[in-house]
């Protein structure tokens, strides 16, 4: 199940022009991103599941798309999917492409698809995990564009389930920065609490609770912590499933119901806006923002790290909780460049196949490494940066489409050619990134996924306007068109 790579290149938006041809960065409020897609279509082996990246173009305000062969082994045209994009020969050998010329970010960012009902959002949850029923928490983000102090009726802001009881309560005075969460947890089997968070932190809960939510109830946040005024008129937000027969506590017709299994899955809030889908391809219309359209059905993601089919989608991804020590989505605030722009982007050292077969480490065809100078533009020191990974390809990937799992990878040490051009070459070490476990995740990350560059300390901070080299390793189990996004993270 292993068709020739097809390139699609998502240009995006940041807050600065960037020479970055394969791993496209988009921005605006955004994402970085890579894609491929094959021009001719032609299929070069067979897989089990390989996801492949974007590239990048130059363009203002525009994405676009360019393709390219991967694995063919005579040059072919590329073709363009979007505006503004040059042709120019596919690279062969490579899972990549050809050159792009930049892309052009915007630093304010994409509008969320659909209207914002709430500063405040349930942005990921499950009401079940491997330990069972109680393995289950809640997960709050401001998505209002300013920091949030809480201020409701009553102690503060209620988490309640649909049995109309409260489960959590955010205190008042609690300030939730802005993209920042709030983490509600079941202290009595909770798994996850030592997933990363900020510096030294993990993602403990900042409220705990023991009493069960039943398996596809709802969930809502309500401003005041008064039961007697759980109503409509004091709801911020709500999630629920499709047999939740109280609209109070869901949006639209709610979640496609769960099986009940036991597994390592979440539902996050679509940070990208295609709903999940492994097959759709170009830029994320959020912009790497958490899409509200008041519709459960159309907001929220159904992960797991194995892939189950369990009613509500399949797609390889795992669970992320954050609480207010994690670090913030910072898009606007970062740049990623092409490690050496000198270079095109689908060329070595800026990204790296290698064929070596691994299967151990979800690399049956081998892996697709890209590298990227990563600029810290946020006005202060930065002392955490990871990773979010918001789209990609991945499994179940079907014929023709990547099936790729990004992994972690080590420190390597490699030539550049860096401004003025052809003037001599230099060595850098390009840092790794580290898959975030747990959950464990032995088919690798896939959705939401997040991979830290464990350089970046408290004691080896990033400062305003240093960089740092890094790398993403993906591991390749089919090979086809691919495309990856991810959202950048960081703590001041």
């Amino acid at each position: 199940m292993f068709q020739s790579a097809r390139l699609f290149v998502v240009l995006s938006a940041l807050v600065t022009l960037i020479l970055i041809t394969q791993v496209a960065v988009f921005a605006s409020s955004g994402t970085y991103q890579e894609a491929a897609a094959n021009p001719d279509q032609k299929s070069t082996a067979e897989t089990t599941k390989s996801p492949k990246k974007k590239k990048k173009k130059k363009s203002v305000a525009i994405v676009p798309y360019v393709v390219f062969n991967p694995g063919m082994s005579t040059a072919a045209p590329v073709t363009v999917q979007s505006v503004e994009v040059q042709s120019a020969p596919v690279s062969r050998n490579e899972l990549s492409a050809e050159r792009s010329p930049g892309v052009h970010v915007s630093p304010t960012g994409i509008t969320p698809s659909g209207p914002s009902t709430a500063s405040l959002v349930i942005s990921e949850f499950r009401v079940r995990g491997p330990s069972g029923a109680n393995d289950e928490f809640i997960e709050i983000a401001n998505n209002g564009g300013a920091d949030h102090t809480v201020a409701g009726g009553g102690s503060g802001y209620a988490i309640a389930a649909s049995d109309g009881v409260a489960r959590c309560v955010i205190p008042n005075g609690t300030v939730i920065p802005n993209r920042g969460h709030y983490l509600c947890v079941n202290s009595g089997a909770y798994s996850l609490a030592s997933y990363p968070a900020g510096n030294g932190t993990t993602a403990t809960g900042d409220a705990t609770y023991t009493t069960d939510i039943p398996d596809n109830a709802g969930i809502a946040i309500f401003n005041t912590s008064a039961a007697v005024d759980f109503t409509l008129a004091n709801r911020i937000d709500a999630v629920g499933s499709t047999s939740e027969a109280n609209t109070l506590y869901k949006e639209g017709t709610g979640y496609p119901a769960l099986t009940p299994f036991s597994i390592d899955y979440s539902f996050y809030r679509d940070n990208c806006g295609k709903g999940g889908s492994i097959t759709t391809f170009g830029a994320c219309p959020t912009g790497g923002s958490l899409k509200d359209t008041s519709n459960n059905a159309a907001d929220f993601v159904f992960v797991d790290t194995n892939g189950t089919s369990a009613g509500a989608g399949q797609r390889l991804g795992a669970p992320g909780p954050e609480n207010l020590s994690s670090p913030i989505e910072r898009n606007a605030s970062f740049a990623a460049n092409l490690l050496d722009i000198c270079v095109a982007a689908a060329s070595p050292p800026n990204r790296v196949r290698d064929f070596t077969s691994d299967p151990a480490n979800n690399s049956t065809f081998g892996t697709l490494d890209i590298r990227r100078t990563v600029v810290n533009n946020t006005g202060g020191n930065v002392t955490r940066l990871r990773f979010r990974v918001v789209d990609l390809t991945t499994f179940p990937a079907p014929s023709g489409i990547a099936d790729l799992r990004p992994r972690t990878s080590t420190a390597v040490v490699v030539t550049v050619d860096r401004p003025p051009c052809g003037s001599g070459t230099s060595n850098v070490t390009v840092n790794g990134t580290t898959l975030e476990q747990p959950p464990s995740q032995p088919n690798g990350g896939g959705f939401n996924s997040s991979m830290s560059a464990g350089t970046v300390t408290l004691a080896t901070p990033i400062a305003n306007g240093a960089s740092v080299d890094v790398r993403f390793l993906l591991g390749i189990q089919q090979t086809g068109s691919f495309k990856f996004f991810f959202n950048v993270e960081a703590l001041p």
